[in-house]
């Protein structure tokens, strides 16, 4: 139901994205794990669903570091919703979704 959605903040996105990017042992954070991030906080996937994972006891070479665009996402969305712990509103949400959309083709 519109109006539904859980709170989620960027903060919570950013820490996902890293997060997917570990798990999955890619060296780098990209627009593909934000979009995904927003998903699993969104409850429309889970991490058992995006698969692929690695576990934890497996010796990593270095912490995933974000690309460029997410480094510049971070601070345009941070800059625009007031900082990186405030709740983001359904038209920002849906306004940061479409950013994330992969383009078509």
């Amino acid at each position: 139901m519109p109006g539904d959605e859980p709170s989620v903040r960027l903060a919570d996105v950013l820490a996902m994205a890293s997060s997917l990017a570990d798990y999955r042992l890619e060296p780098v954070i990209t627009a593909e794990h934000l979009r995904l991030a927003l998903a699993v906080l969104l409850g429309e996937t889970d991490l058992a669903a995006l698969s692929r994972g690695v576990s934890p006891l497996v010796p990593r070479r270095a912490a995933p570091s974000p690309d460029d665009a997410v480094r510049g996402f971070a601070r345009r969305w941070s800059e625009r919703l007031g900082g990186p712990f405030e709740p983001i509103g359904p038209a920002d949400l849906a306004a940061m979704r479409a950013e994330l959309e992969p383009p078509p083709g």
